[in-house]
């Protein structure tokens, strides 16, 4: 069993591959956290064992990679964002780092359309008002410069087909 501030994906509360947001939320939290058992993520659509710890640490946080294990240090949320991160075209990096942005500002991402591959209307919940979503303001960013272009709010711009028109 995993001791106090561990995760284990080998544990009986195995996260599955919802450990990624556990680890990409992990600066926010107020102890150190450390993921253990992690091979199983390397072999997936990207290395996301290498790939959460490069992207953390480009946001900003403290991250070290041992074997198939990540220890995250606990980051001032002012220490974090302001980031261009890059998905690997990997539908779970997408969702975990969007995750992050909800509490961190500065995140971008790059192909934020692969989350299509699971959870097309993904981008549409977070910006849904609830109580059916998060209320969250979702922006287009010119890929070069980073900055916002538009706040994205109609559902075909947020990757999902657009529901059906009511008659």
């Amino acid at each position: 069993d995993p001791g106090p501030n561990q995760v284990s994906r080998h544990a009986p509360t195995d996260l599955g591959d919802s450990v990624m947001t556990a680890i990409a939320i992990a600066p926010l939290s107020t102890v150190p956290c450390r993921f253990t058992n992690l091979g199983v993520l390397r072999k997936q659509e990207c290395e996301r064992v290498e790939a959460l710890r490069t992207e953390l640490t480009k946001c900003g946080a403290s991250v070290v990679e041992e074997g198939d294990n990540l220890s995250v240090a606990c980051t001032a949320g002012a220490q974090l964002g302001s980031a261009t991160v890059h998905t690997y075209h990997d539908h779970r990096m997408a969702m975990c780092f969007a995750t992050l942005g909800l509490a961190v500002g500065g995140i971008k991402l790059e192909d934020p359309s692969c989350v299509r591959k699971t959870v097309p209307s993904f981008f549409q919940i977070l910006a849904a008002p609830p109580p059916r979503g998060l209320g969250a303001e979702v922006y287009e960013c010119d890929p070069t410069s980073g900055a916002r272009v538009r706040r994205l709010t109609e559902p075909a711009d947020l990757f999902a087909e657009a529901p059906p028109k009511a008659k």
